[in-house]
């Protein structure tokens, strides 16, 4: 009977002693020549290519696709190819005896190498403005200095981050070392596993570093299990045939797609630790001239214009420059940090948009014209941001503002996406003021420490206006809807919003500009516990096209905006002629309607103070996920898959004692004689019996008398003599024949337990309760 193999080679085979050891009578396997083995290392370096690229592509999370795509095929491509011309120099030589001599160098030059030629070529690549494309000291420290704080700067940065130079040598690094080192474990070692461990530690960094990146890890960490497959069987020295080594490459990639589907829904997995919590920003505090003080200077040059904005999508509202949430009595300022951003702007922390009720999307295409400052402005809080390449984009995570960190040049042009929300009426007026001190706080006290008389006034006008209300929403309702009916718009109106000047516009002035309206609304509100801040930015202009707008200066608005608990900051309109022009987020002042009817209701006994709850909501609290009854998908999945192995395993024990039971408690002595030998039979096998069942008796017994050996083999022969009797001539054994046969059953397998490891017959067993295919009625065991 032969045996197909894929690489022959006649002429060395009898060059080749023949393996010690193993079962006897097993044909002996060639050695492995020199040259195949050589041929199968190079070959392991495509599924290193593999591993490589895909630990690389785990800092998707952390720098943008498009940005990333290029260093990795260097950083990838480079090592390989470096490594595959220096194995010509390293080929081991065959010996006399045919074993394979040393390298003809060590490995010490080829880490040299690769380290020069990692500086090479990111001294042409990364760094070639510093150094005109060629390696020197200065492209050097610049990439050793950008290597070390690139680390700390991707912590403190939003992701994606910016494809910096100075960021994007860590991939390059960590890539390139990771593929040298497991190009050369490839190229020296035999073992089938060894080269994955490289691309395995460096997919270490990016699931750090990337914690709080957009998208998942799990497409790269099933590729990168993929590609271990695939490793594993290309270094296999297992010689397979063609055909058998196409089945497995399907069986490869299946590994990685199973790896990709089911690892999000694998039990325990919870929010990976982020080492941003641990890591301290180098938060950049603006220094800046208060927007708010800006109002009356854009309303005198009402002409101006400002910029321009070309909008696609929902209906463009106002547009926000800039949030204030501290006030010292004199001056609303903001307590902004600004944290350098890819692009990304991270969701408000503690609230849930969709909870809140719809959003539409709105692109936005801003050309700047007139902007002083370092804002930049955008609908609401933006969810994405993409401005030109070198500008260094920062953001406030508190607040969602924008900042180029300096002035913005006249015909700076941006794109901004953001998420409008329209507000549920019902579930605000319900909604609880979220705990926010800072935002409640005014200071109360003047230098000397006496009381200042007009935070007493203000909290007596705030409580007088909102009388007969209790919830939070209600409050803030009453208190726009007073001053839009109270005092009159003009822009004209002399600037300020200190206690002074707030104190005379409520008690005297009767008109003021958006800024006072604001401010008086912001302080009245704090004194009522609402966390209150102002924020200052634009209407939405002046149609001039299909989707463009011009906003000149006297489109220049301020507004309040009151923090709800699970809701966010929702914007408020006391100035007069705003409730039509509030925009989507405008909740308080585009439905003037719901807010008469809230104000009526207000005089009725309190209502609950839960919100109304939805059909989603009423569910019992044991239907699980979807309200059904059953258990989340990521914990069915896993608990019926434990299911089934826990009984297949059980079955596996139960069925060889069944087998057992059934063939020593046979109708009669016949039976119980061949149960015997059918017994005899299958623990052979578990000692090197091949298992086709084409073997007589006797062969069966001379196997069993030369490996069990004792009395036990010496019996066998007379055994099987009496089995082709009792098969084919007829013969009735009486119950001492079958007790015998039993006995000696019984001392085989006592026998073969001492020999076979635990570990082998449980796999064994757990194998021999797989369905197999019939193969028709057991051959003569003559």
């Amino acid at each position: 009977m032969s045996t197909t193999t894929p690489v022959a080679v006649p002429s060395l085979r009898s060059e080749v002693p023949a393996r010690t050891g193993g079962v006897a009578g097993e044909p002996k396997a060639p050695e492995e020549t020199v040259e195949t083995d050589r041929t199968r290392r190079l070959w392991s370096l495509l599924p290193v290519a593999a591993l490589s690229g895909a630990s690389g592509y785990g800092f998707a999370r952390v720098f943008p696709p498009s940005e990333l795509l290029a260093v990795l095929a260097v950083a990838v491509l480079a090592p390989i190819a470096l490594s595959a011309v220096l194995s010509g120099l390293l080929r081991r030589r065959p010996t006399r005896e045919g074993r394979a001599g040393r390298p003809t160098l060590p490995l010490w030059p080829s880490a040299l190498l690769t380290v020069v030629a990692w500086a090479v070529v990111v001294s042409a690549t990364l760094f070639h403005e510093v150094s005109d494309g060629l390696p020197g000291a200065a492209a050097l420290r610049a990439a050793w200095s950008a290597l070390l704080d690139a680390p700390h700067a991707l912590l403190t940065t939003i992701l994606p981050a910016p494809g910096e130079p100075e960021l994007l040598v860590l991939p390059h690094a960590v890539v390139w070392a990771a593929t040298a080192v497991a190009a050369e474990l490839a190229l020296r070692t035999r073992a089938p596993l060894l080269p994955a461990l490289p691309a395995v530690l460096a997919f270490g960094f990016p699931l750090v570093l990337g914690a709080d990146g957009p998208g998942s890890s799990y497409p790269a960490a099933g590729a990168l299990a993929g590609a271990a497959a695939l490793l594993v069987l290309v270094r296999s020295r297992v010689r397979l045939p063609l055909r058998a080594m196409a089945l497995r490459l399907p069986a490869a990639a299946a590994l990685g797609g199973v790896a990709t589907l089911l690892g999000p829904h694998l039990p325990g997995l919870g929010s990976p630790y982020d080492l941003r919590e641990t890591a301290t920003p180098p938060t950049e505090r603006p220094l800046s001239v208060s927007p708010l003080d800006q109002v009356a200077a854009w309303l005198r040059n009402g002409d101006e214009k400002v910029f321009t904005v070309r909008t696609s999508g929902a209906a463009p509202g106002n547009y926000r420059l800039a949030v204030l949430d501290r006030y010292d009595g004199t001056t609303w300022t903001s307590s902004a940090g600004l944290t350098p951003t890819g692009g990304r702007v991270p969701e408000e922390q503690g609230t849930d948009r969709d909870a809140a009720g719809r959003t539409k999307t709105l692109q936005q295409r801003f050309t700047v014209q007139s902007l002083p400052g370092i804002w930049l402005p955008a609908a609401d809080r933006p969810s994405s941001v993409t401005t030109p390449e070198g500008t260094a984009l920062s953001v406030d995570q508190d607040s969602g503002m924008l900042s180029t960190g300096t002035a913005v040049p006249s015909g700076f042009t941006y794109t901004a996406t953001s998420r409008l929300p329209e507000y549920d009426a019902d579930r605000l007026r319900y909604a609880a003021a979220a705990h926010d001190p800072a935002r409640v706080a005014l200071p109360a006290v003047d230098a000397a420490g006496q009381p200042i008389p007009s935070v007493r006034s203000f909290r007596t006008v705030a409580a007088r206006v909102t009388r007969g209300t209790t919830q939070p929403y209600q409050r803030a309702v009453r208190l726009a809807d007073w001053l839009r009916a109270t005092y009159r718009l003009d822009p004209g109106a002399l600037p300020g919003h200190t206690y002074r000047s707030l104190e005379f516009f409520l008690a005297d002035g009767g008109r003021g500009t958006s800024e006072q309206f604001a401010a008086s609304f912001a302080v009245l509100a704090r004194t009522l516990g609402l966390p209150t801040r102002v924020a200052v930015g634009f209407r939405p202009g002046t149609r001039t096209g299909s989707g463009t707008w011009q906003v000149r200066g006297r489109d220049v608005l301020a507004w309040p905006e009151v923090r709800f608990a699970g809701v966010g900051w929702v914007p408020f309109h006391p100035t007069p002629g705003e409730a039509a022009q509030g925009g989507p987020g405008a909740a308080s002042a585009a439905e003037p309607e719901e807010r008469q009817r809230a104000d009526r209701e207000s005089t009725k006994p309190t209502p609950p103070s839960t919100p109304p709850r939805t059909p989603a909501e009423a569910a019992p609290a044991t239907g699980g996920a979807s309200g059904t009854g059953m258990p989340p998908l990521w914990l069915t999945v896993p608990l019926a898959l434990l299911l089934l192995a826990t009984a297949y395993a059980l079955y596996a024990l139960w069925l060889p004692y069944s087998r057992r039971s059934g063939r020593r408690n046979g109708p009669d002595a016949r039976h119980r004689v061949l149960g015997a030998w059918r017994q005899i039979e299958d623990r052979l096998t578990e000692i090197g019996l091949p298992a086709t069942g084409a073997h007589t008796a006797q062969e069966i017994a001379a196997f069993g008398a030369r490996h069990v050996g004792g009395t036990v083999g010496r019996r066998l022969p007379d055994l099987a003599t009496l089995v082709n009797e009792v098969e084919y001539a007829g013969r009735r054994p009486d119950s001492a024949a079958a007790d015998a046969a039993w006995a000696d059953c019984d001392a085989l397998e006592k026998t073969v337990r001492a020999r076979v490891p635990h570990r082998t017959r449980l796999l064994r067993l757990l194998r021999s309760a797989a369905p197999r295919r019939r193969r028709g009625a057991r051959p003569p065991v003559r």
